[in-house]
């Protein structure tokens, strides 16, 4: 029976991402085969996230990292996790543009929040992407366009969505912009 297949692959798609773009269309000379969806999926189970990724990306890598910040009223260094999600083209002589997710608690981004904690020199802080209930993740501020590494435009046309979710399965949430 090929409709149990096609109603639990829209079903697991639905789950995993609400910007599914799963093609109902028929392969010629294949009835009923339904395409691949052209997205994966990273799943960070340590912080309880998944990200979106375009299908190109098969193959990507994660490489560990923090952020740094500083408490204004006392000049405090503090530092927590950052997550560099990295194409899979990324090489030390042509590097691609990475994701860096930033980790907050939610104490942490009151914090930044409130302007009392820096975590850029930029004017500007992270984008909030979205949060669970024991951590909120952010994009940096100057996250691209401030290096020459390649698949920049590529990867800030597929950002244009949210593309975190905060449990898995949950809805994105709106990229939120601190003032």
């Amino acid at each position: 029976m090929l409709f149990r297949p096609v109603v639990l692959s829209a079903l697991f798609c639905a789950a995993v991402a609400s910007s599914c773009a799963l093609s109902q269309q028929t392969a010629a000379g294949n009835p009923g085969h339904v395409a691949a969806p052209e997205f994966i999926v990273y799943r960070n189970v340590q912080y309880g996230f998944c990200f979106v990724l375009p299908k190109s990306w098969k193959g990507y890598s994660v490489v560990p990292d923090k952020w740094s910040g500083t408490i204004l009223s006392s000049g405090q260094t503090v530092d927590g996790p950052q997550i560099l999600i990295r194409n899979p083209k990324w090489t030390a002589a042509k590097p691609y543009q990475d994701i860096p997710i930033m980790v907050f608690t939610p104490g942490e981004w009151q914090q930044v929040q409130a302007v009392t904690m820096a975590v850029s020199a930029a004017p500007i802080g992270p984008s909030r992407l979205g949060q669970n209930s024991r951590y909120v993740f952010a994009l940096p501020p100057r996250w691209i366009g401030f290096t020459d590494d390649l698949g920049q435009d590529e990867l800030n046309a597929w950002m244009q969505k949210i593309r975190l979710q905060a449990p898995c399965g949950s809805k994105p949430a709106a990229i939120v912009t601190n003032p």
